[in-house]
């Protein structure tokens, strides 16, 4: 018998247009999302317990993007939360999804889900203000002490990546800091970098999500895009704290890409 757990499924770096025609690197990004959404709910059948939509869900910031994602995930019946990342305009999410749905805490019977603004405005790096660590170190601090996912959309590791490691969270040292002088984080999720990796720092799981377009080929020196096809990941959170969570990707459709592109 399989105890009881929280079931989340994170979609990230979404990179929608105004219009369903946009591409991002050739790649109709509309497409490619709606592809992942019928393996999520192929895959899923409904059970699970919530959406967390890490960033970049837009590329243009648009009100339109924003309304055709939470359409689309609105045909699950379940809650979405939101975080922005550097593509995405913050004003024009919140007047679509509404303040609720971009919550910083997320409070479950034995877990806690902290989503962290890393955006910083007009720039591609992340960083977390002293307000955002503020946040971070009151969900860890206050009773009762559950089992915590902190969730950003910028990287707080390296990849191991040149290009992109010049993007990562600038406060990373601090972050860091308050992550391993806690025992209650159990895993650190985020998006942006558009590829899959799980490794363990500070007693953590540290775990980065392919993105529902677009891959990027890891520890590349300079931009490079993979020829893994989008995805998604899914988390299952259990009461004494035990995490497992995979990536499962859309097969048996060629996506279109221009290799030739070498930025975005």
């Amino acid at each position: 018998m399989i105890e009881e757990c929280l079931r989340v499924v994170q979609v990230t770096d979404c990179h929608l247009f105004k219009t369903p025609e946009g591409k991002l690197l050739g790649m109709n990004t509309q497409e490619s999302l709606d592809a992942v959404l019928a393996l999520i709910r192929e895959e899923h059948k409904g059970r699970f317990d919530c959406f967390l939509a890490t960033g970049d869900l837009s590329q243009d910031g648009s009100v339109e993007s924003y309304q055709r994602l939470k359409s689309d995930l609105e045909h699950f019946n379940k809650p979405q939360y939101w975080i922005p990342g550097n593509h995405d305009h913050r004003a024009n999410m919140e007047s679509v999804i509404g303040q609720d749905a971009m919550p910083s805490l997320i409070q479950f019977e034995h877990w806690q889900i902290v989503l962290l603004d890393s955006q910083v405005p007009g720039k591609v790096h992340g960083n977390l203000t002293d307000n955002q660590l503020a946040v971070l170190e009151k969900a860890l601090q206050t009773p009762p002490h559950k089992h915590t996912l902190v969730c950003m959309h910028h990287q707080p590791w390296p990849m191991g990546s040149q290009w992109l490691d010049t993007q990562k969270i600038r406060s990373l040292e601090k972050f860091n800091e308050i992550i391993s002088q806690s025992n209650h984080v159990q895993a650190v999720l985020w998006g942006h970098v558009h590829q899959a990796s799980e490794a363990e720092h500070h007693g953590a799981q540290y775990i980065s999500t392919p993105s529902t377009c677009v891959q990027f080929e890891p520890h590349s020196e300079d931009f490079s895009v993979d020829t893994l096809s989008p995805g998604y990941r899914w988390l299952e959170l259990y009461p004494d704290g035990t995490l497992k969570t995979s990536v499962s990707r859309v097969e048996d459709i060629e996506f279109e890409i221009d290799w030739s592109i070498k930025g975005y």
